[in-house]
């Protein structure tokens, strides 16, 4: 029997690569009523997400940074999809083909300590957060899971495909 093809790795430490899952990580959500003119008064609230870093790997070895904020979208378990299209399998197995741009669906991890459900990276929701405060949220957290090649390269590309998405003013009509 052919052993699958292992989607993570364990890591532990600040490195950081495009594919880590960072678990509880706090993300900063401005007010909804948010201008210009009431910014000295803002209040920012935080919540905890789980997220996954999206920015190349290349652009940030120790040393040599490129940025100075990592990109990161968040990643639900299925078990948190409990409303909506992705609560069904027909919507899973959408987004898992690649149908749902918004979505991009990435295997259980069973590698040991780090035991995890299906999860669901979400593109539409995207934050950005100080590399040096990512390093040491990711420090903190101990053993963590990182999407190994190609899987990593897929969900990059899955990421560039949502953003890159053209709507046609006039389309060709379907085929019928």
């Amino acid at each position: 029997m052919i052993s699958p093809y292992p989607w993570y790795d364990t890591v532990e430490g600040d490195d950081l690569e495009q594919g880590d899952i960072l678990e509880s990580c706090p993300v900063f959500i401005p007010p909804s009523g948010l201008t210009s003119g009431a910014l000295l008064d803002a209040t920012f609230e935080w919540e905890e997400r789980n997220v996954i870093v999206l920015s190349q790997t290349c652009d940030m070895v120790k040393g040599r940074e490129k940025l100075t904020e990592v990109l990161l979208c968040p990643v639900w378990g299925r078990s948190e999809l409990t409303r909506g299209y992705l609560s069904t399998a027909r919507g899973m197995e959408d987004a898992r083909r690649g149908n749902l741009p918004a979505f991009h669906v990435i295997a259980a991890c069973s590698n040991p300590g780090i035991e995890r459900e299906v999860r669901v990276v979400e593109f539409s929701r995207v934050f950005s957060l100080p590399i040096d405060f990512v390093r040491a949220h990711a420090r903190r957290m101990g053993d963590r899971a990182r999407l190994l090649p190609p899987y990593r390269e897929h969900l990059a590309q899955g990421f560039a495909r949502f953003f890159m998405r053209i709507g046609l003013p006039v389309d060709i009509p379907a085929f019928k």
